[in-house]
Formats: structure tokens, sequence, C-alpha cells
């Protein structure tokens, strides 16, 4: 097993270890190698293990939601970004501060709440997505290669999420009137 195989199943294996369903995706890509995607997702240890042997270069995928994490995705394409919003959002007092954060290929970033059964929902005027249940998020070590957003995503500041994020205060504050 290649050294970078092994570290996508050590991945893999932590956050189910933490209860944090984990699913393959294609290497290099965002798509589930799994039959039906999202469902087969799974903390078996067992299972990941053949999962990663079947498909050595996959990438590490986690189901977002209660029990893992919601992740409040700031996007960047070009000259529009989620910065804007996510300032807004500070100013307001609705994003809780010291969430860990993963810096995405596409100079993004992922910031990681506390897992909740809120829906999963997109504001694309303001370049931001919120994952949480029925949603699934890729994380380090994994890569995409995409002409648009290239590269790896990695921690920018590791730790387990303190706190929730209320998608309905920040549909709210920054929807459509």
């Amino acid at each position: 097993m290649s050294a970078g195989t092994q570290e996508r199943l050590e991945t893999a294996l932590a956050w189910a270890s933490r209860g944090v369903a984990v699913l393959p995706v294609r290497r290099g890509g965002k798509a589930p190698l799994t039959r039906r995607g999202m469902r087969d997702a799974t903390t078996d240890p067992n299972l990941l293990r053949h999962w990663w042997a079947r498909w050595p270069g996959a990438n590490v995928a986690i189901a977002t939601g209660a029990p893992g994490v919601d992740v409040l995705d700031v996007d960047v394409r070009g000259a529009e970004t989620g910065w804007p919003a996510l300032r807004r959002l500070r100013e307001a007092g609705i994003l809780p501060g010291g969430a860990p954060v993963v810096r995405t290929p596409s100079g993004g970033i992922h910031l990681h709440f506390i897992g909740t059964s809120q829906r999963n929902g997109s504001l694309h005027h303001e370049k931001l997505d919120f994952r949480a249940a029925g949603g699934y998020v890729l994380v380090p070590p994994s890569f995409v290669d995409a002409e648009a957003y290239a590269g790896a995503y990695r921690w920018e500041r590791e730790g387990t999420p303190n706190a929730r994020l209320d998608w309905d205060a920040v549909t709210e504050l920054l929807g459509p009137a």
C-alpha cells in the first residue's frame, strides 16, 4: 500500500472511530465511488479497509450533519468570492468563532461546526454553501484535479467544533429579498 493510500485510509478510519460515516470518492474528484453514494457511507472499519484496497487512490469524504459536523463552504470562483458574506456574518454575530478550518483547492475554506439535523443549503449569489444532514464534504488529504480548482484540501486550523451554525439565521441575513 502506498504512503498516500495509507494516509487516506488512516484518515477514513479516524473519522469513523469518532462516529462519522465515511465514503470513498473518485480520485482527483468529488463523485462517490459506491453505487448508492452517500447512502453507502459507513463507520465500519472492515468495509473502509475493503474500499481503500479496491480503490487505493480514493479521496476521503465524510457525511455531514449529526453525529458529525456541519460545514459552511466559502467559495472562491475567480473574482467572485464568499469572503464579503463571511465578513457580514461575523459582523452580525451569527458566525461563531474558533471553528476548525480546511483550506480548499479553490482558495476558499470549509468551516466545521457541531453537526445538526439542519438541511443542506446554498446562497449562490453569496458564494456560500451549507452541508448538513444528507450532505458530504471532502477532507484532507483529499485532492482534486479539476482545471478551475486543482489542489489539495489541507487543515488550516484543526480541532473539535465548539459551536453550531444557525443556517436559518444565515439565510435570513444574506438571502434574497
